[in-house]
């Protein structure tokens, strides 16, 4: 049996792709906790108010090199009918068995990938984790730019975080019972806190969906506005509340892309040349962006959608 330690991806103040209501930090950060929960002490959590990336917590990890790690992520794309999981391992090593159980798990959930394990050079983490001599595999838990997916990973999250377990070898402690998913229907005139609510939503007792979490708030007598209790708990994941992962819609006529993204708001460090685009392009989904017409061409495309995200 494997211990497991989990990285949450995104985060402290990054909320990572957007879609269907949701942040890609706030989701992966309550998958998190579920695994942990129902795993006990064969699992490690991070601090999920730190963003491994950019802090390079990896290269800063002094845990034994017996526990296996797995980062957590969603994926986004502009086309919202893109969806599927997989796993992400360095291009240097091959699959170990926990990477091919959870790949076979994790796609069976999650369906449209036509790879279900793939090799990456280019990403920090990997490279990080395989210079420290640590056993790591990156999950992308579907789309959250795709509603079936964003779907799947609310409603199904205890069974996502078992099947997790299961593909390292962790059981489910007996002590620790299921979160309740289905919306509290009982009133209560008890006063609570914003924290209160907050928690609440968290541990899903007012369902899943926003739609859903606002009526089961208002019926159960939160006198606190929706977004406010929704920023909470943004705010308790370590992710702050933003008003759009996304530059503005481009309504010129240019297709240059630098017009483009000066027009848009794109930051000065981002344009002038592809190197600079390049975490632009990266974070909108062109890992191998070389500043090709066509790239350039995609890249403006989303920003007169008004679908090009922010770095």
């Amino acid at each position: 049996m494997a211990k497991l330690f989990i990285i949450t991806g995104h985060g402290a103040g990054d909320p990572g792709a957007c879609g269907n209501g949701y942040q890609e930090a706030e989701r992966v950060r309550a998958l998190a906790q579920r695994i942990k929960a129902l795993g006990g002490d064969d699992v490690m959590l991070s601090e999920t108010n730190r963003n491994y990336y950019k802090d390079n917590g990896i290269s800063k990890l002094t845990i034994s090199k017996d526990y296996k790690i797995i980062e957590l992520h969603m994926d986004s794309s502009a086309d919202p009918n893109v969806k599927g999981a997989h796993v992400i391992i360095h291009g240097d090593f091959k699959a170990d068995a926990y990477d091919e159980k959870l790949a076979e798990f994790i796609t069976g959930i999650f369906e449209g990938r036509s790879n279900k394990i793939v090799g990456r050079t280019d990403l920090a983490n990997p490279t990080r984790a395989k210079i420290k001599g640590y056993n790591y595999r990156l999950l992308e838990c579907g789309f959250i730019s795709n509603a079936d997916d964003v779907n799947k990973f609310s409603s199904r999250m205890d069974e996502i975080a078992k099947g997790i377990l299961s593909c390292f070898d962790i059981g489910v402690k007996e002590s620790q019972k299921p979160v309740v998913t289905q919306p509290v229907t009982q009133t209560t005139t008890t006063e609570k806190s914003l924290d209160d609510w907050a928690n609440e939503v968290i541990a899903g007792k007012h369902g899943t969906g926003h739609t859903n979490r606002e009526a089961s708030l208002k019926a159960n007598g939160c006198t606190y506005d929706y977004q406010t209790v929704r920023n909470r708990v943004n705010e308790l994941y370590g992710v702050k509340a933003t008003t759009s992962a996304y530059y503005p819609k481009y309504t010129g006529n240019s297709y240059g892309i630098d017009t483009v993204f000066k027009a848009v708001g794109v930051p000065e460090k981002y344009c002038g040349n592809y190197r600079n685009r390049k975490p632009v392009a990266q974070a909108n989904g062109i890992t191998n962006y070389t500043g090709t017409a066509s790239q350039n061409n995609s890249l403006v495309a989303l920003a007169k959608k008004g679908m090009l995200k922010r770095v």
